[in-house]
């Protein structure tokens, strides 16, 4: 998890494997602001505080919480790149399969194509070295060619969201008003594929800065309610874990494969990508 780092969060009972601090090199894991630790519930939360209630897919998963992004979620390009790098170089002593990236920064027409933007450099640099990276779209929609950078690399799996509108049913669910759009500012068909993102529950990091400016977002003591394509990503990410849990030979160019030739078509490529995620198809034809 590239974040604003992760609490220790009971749902995450000690499967917080590893904590690396960017921003202020701190040794325990920590999160100042809040969005990092719910990203990680959405991977990886069991349920533990909720009765199994607000489980993330992947509730064995192990986290490796690198905080890359200040108390107020900012960060710069170099710090992004330095938290890529070290899951680069650590990848083989921790069997990091998988970076969730729930950030970005706008699309820059001063590099001449996608392969000359440095944050999409380092992303594929992880995806060669055998990481599977899920990022966000962004939350710039509903205009075309908002999607953020590093989602406009080629190769890395970029989530938009969709409002399941609070029902179990899929019949009434829609893409979030927010969910960036395709095609990319380089005309390429974005984003891959699409999960919930709207009305988020997952972790709480007690008085974070997100915790104190939203207290109408908490959802009892432990949780805690968010949108945004931050959101479908990470819970992307968890359904790429249990692809790889269950076939651990998998290139990332097949799990994206795996991922997209499953997903339940939705219609305009340039909105929903391959379609919505459907993890349970997803395992079946891996």
């Amino acid at each position: 998890m590239l974040d604003t780092g992760v609490h220790q969060h009971p749902d995450l009972d000690g499967r917080i494997v590893e904590f690396v601090d960017l921003v202020n090199q701190n040794n325990d894991a920590y999160d100042d602001n809040g969005h990092g630790t719910h990203c990680a519930g959405d991977v990886a939360g069991n349920g533990a505080m909720s009765e199994g209630q607000y489980q993330g897919p992947a509730t064995k998963a192990n986290i490796i919480g690198i905080k890359v992004l200040d108390k107020m979620g900012s960060g710069s390009l170099s710090t992004v790149m330095e938290g890529v790098q070290w899951c680069i170089d650590h990848k083989d002593r921790l069997n990091i399969g998988v970076i969730s990236m729930s950030l970005g920064t706008p699309a820059s027409r001063s590099y001449p194509t996608e392969d000359d933007d440095p944050m999409v450099q380092i992303v594929e640099a992880a995806w060669d070295a055998g990481i599977v990276v899920c990022v966000a779209a962004g939350n710039e929609g509903p205009d075309q060619q908002s999607i953020a950078s590093p989602g406009i690399s080629n190769k890395v799996i970029t989530v938009g969201a969709m409002d399941d509108r609070g029902t179990i049913e899929r019949q009434d669910d829609r893409i979030a008003e927010f969910s960036s759009r395709g095609p990319t500012i380089y005309n390429e068909v974005k984003p891959d594929v699409v999960a919930p993102g709207v009305d988020i529950i997952s972790l709480r990091s007690p008085n974070s800065y997100i915790d104190r400016l939203q207290k109408s977002a908490r959802v009892g003591e432990y949780y805690f309610t968010m949108s945004g394509t931050s959101m479908a990503t990470p819970i992307c990410a968890g359904v790429v874990a249990l692809i790889l849990e269950q076939n651990p030979s998998l290139s990332p160019d097949e799990v994206k494969n795996v991922l997209m030739e499953t997903a339940e078509s939705l219609g305009d490529r340039n909105t929903y990508g391959a379609g919505y995620i459907q993890a349970d198809r997803a395992l079946l034809n891996n």
